[in-house]
């Protein structure tokens, strides 16, 4: 789940109004984290379009939801609202965070689909690795309820339904010897999923 705060940020750059990721895709620690993927991974990669941590504010939640991300058991992810006018799309790679704010796996989007809470496919609910199609529901309602404005959130509200493959990550804190590479495809090679 991408919190809501990071989906609304708006940033001013060259006097134009631009939706941008919450967390600065330039902040000195996202840089060197895609250097050094780009480094292990043998090609340069561009930078990231969005930065975040699942789980929103939940330091434990980022940490579980990222490890679940990382072992390839997530490949899925919700977010609402969604952003008017995406900055990131299909192909596009996101840094994604631990519970303390520090990169740990780099992601490259394969599908959106954009439908009503309510119509959310039980094999995408699935493929977030968060329970059973229920635990999903559950678990999403009472997390978006949670946030600000999070009172507008029912069956009715659009959510962006994202699906991800981890293409680079690394080990826990400290652990600079830590990278895996989890393949990096493009092309005609890339993997889409569709709903």
């Amino acid at each position: 789940m991408r919190s809501s705060q990071q989906n609304q940020t708006l940033l001013v750059r060259s006097r134009t109004l631009l939706k941008m990721s919450a967390i600065d895709p330039a902040r000195l620690d996202i840089v060197a984290f895609i250097a050094r993927a780009s480094a292990d991974l043998g090609r340069v990669l561009p930078a990231p379009k969005d930065v975040f941590n699942f789980g929103g504010t939940s330091p434990a939640l980022a940490d579980e939801r990222l490890l679940l991300a990382i072992q390839g058991e997530k490949t899925a992810t919700t977010s609402w609202p969604v952003p008017d006018a995406l900055y990131w799309g299909v192909g596009d790679l996101s840094v994604i965070l631990d519970g303390k704010g520090a990169p740990r796996a780099l992601m490259r989007t394969t599908s959106f689909v954009q439908c009503r809470f309510r119509e959310v496919q039980e094999e995408f609910a699935l493929a977030e690795a968060e329970g059973d199609y229920e635990a999903y529901r559950l678990g999403h309602i009472e997390f978006y309820r949670g946030q600000d404005g999070g009172y507008e959130f029912g069956e009715e509200s659009m959510v962006l339904c994202e699906r991800f493959e981890v293409i680079y990550s690394v080990e826990g804190e400290g652990k600079e010897d830590g990278a895996r590479d989890r393949s990096v495809t493009d092309g005609d090679d890339r993997k889409h999923e569709r709903e």
